[in-house]
């Protein structure tokens, strides 16, 4: 399916197509990319099983990046959309290290590696906000590596609350969002959240929240 001009604004309104002279960009789909797919709930989008050097961004609907182990399935990230897919696949022999699958109606614009490796080439604006993305994914991911290893609901919360600094600040992820991020069930976090409070590490206030001491915090659950 080709893109309508409501997908084509949507691309070239992210941030790492924004500065893309619309003339190459336009140039660079028409060769390279493969127009807009659209995914059925459950369909795999991309799995270790099939693998393609292909990338991709949602248009509408929603996609979960989960571990492919499925005796053991780790959420790792919710794709949303405006998300970008399957960037650190490219340029790589290795199968695809995790599994993609619609969450719901999904559709997507999907574009080769060639695609990439020509903005690449010759826009600076994109190479630039390319290595940006690819530096964020990495933070990210060590972040929820952390998460993960950390231990009980409070310690995991700890961790993410002291990365938010000391005193007033405030919570911008969503209780879903953040109970994807950390690897628990909106119950165990809502406990975890009620446990910090009574504890006097955490003040909270709806998304308004106050952090004495991010340090004692962290000590306090080891």
């Amino acid at each position: 399916m080709e893109l309508s001009e409501k997908d084509r604004s949507r691309l070239c309104g992210h941030p790492l197509f924004r500065e893309v002279p619309p003339a190459l960009l336009r140039g660079v789909l028409e060769r390279w990319g493969e127009g807009v797919r659209e995914y059925a709930p459950g369909e795999r989008i991309c799995c270790p099983e099939n693998h393609c050097r292909k990338a991709g961004l949602v248009l509408s609907g929603r996609a979960t990046v989960t571990t492919p182990d499925a005796a053991r399935t780790v959420l790792l990230q919710v794709l949303t959309p405006g998300s970008l897919f399957g960037v650190a696949n490219l340029f790589s022999e290795e199968p695809y290290v995790s599994l993609i699958r619609a969450d719901g109606p999904c559709r997507c614009v999907v574009f080769a590696e060639a695609a990439v490796a020509q903005l690449l080439d010759e826009s600076p604006a994109f190479r630039a906000g390319y290595i940006g993305f690819l530096s964020d994914r990495i933070r990210f991911l060590n972040r929820k590596i952390g998460y993960l290893t950390a231990g009980s609901a409070e310690r995991r919360l700890a961790l993410y609350l002291a990365s938010l600094g000391q005193g007033e600040v405030r919570l911008t992820e969503s209780i879903t969002s953040l109970s994807d991020l950390l690897n628990l069930g909106r119950a165990s976090l809502y406990r975890a959240f009620d446990r910090l409070c009574a504890d006097g590490y955490l003040i909270r206030n709806g998304r308004n929240l106050t952090i004495p001491d991010p340090a004692a915090m962290l000590n306090a659950y080891q």
